[in-house]
């Protein structure tokens, strides 16, 4: 295994909701189409992007509220038409439960 094996799906192993075109990975942007500040880059592997830590980095000062802001307003925006936010990306959202996915849906290879 790697460092970066929690983040990618291998097809054969059951795959991710993306291998079902059942989640999709997004951002804000603003009015002059650059991205809204969200404390880490998009697909950035590391606990600095993973929403179940981030009260204790805006406590330790490593995320400030503009950023926790923006990150709360694009999972509201994504909640409010039924996508699911996950605890491990700021930037992932599902658009079922694992569960139902797999009953309902087959996997695109």
């Amino acid at each position: 295994g790697t460092k970066w094996q929690n983040y990618v799906a291998s097809p054969y192993g059951g795959g991710s909701l993306h291998n079902y075109g059942c989640a999709v990975d997004l951002s804000i942007v603003d009015e002059f189409e650059q991205p809204l500040d969200m404390g880490t880059p998009y697909d950035y592997f590391g606990n600095l992007a993973q929403p179940r830590y981030e009260q204790g980095f805006y406590n330790e000062g490593k995320l400030n509220r503009e950023q926790l802001d923006n990150r709360q307003l694009l999972r509201n925006v994504m909640k409010s038409v039924g996508f699911i936010p996950i605890q491990s990306e700021w930037w992932h959202f599902n658009a079922f439960p694992k569960s139902v996915v797999r009953q309902r849906y087959e996997m695109v290879k």
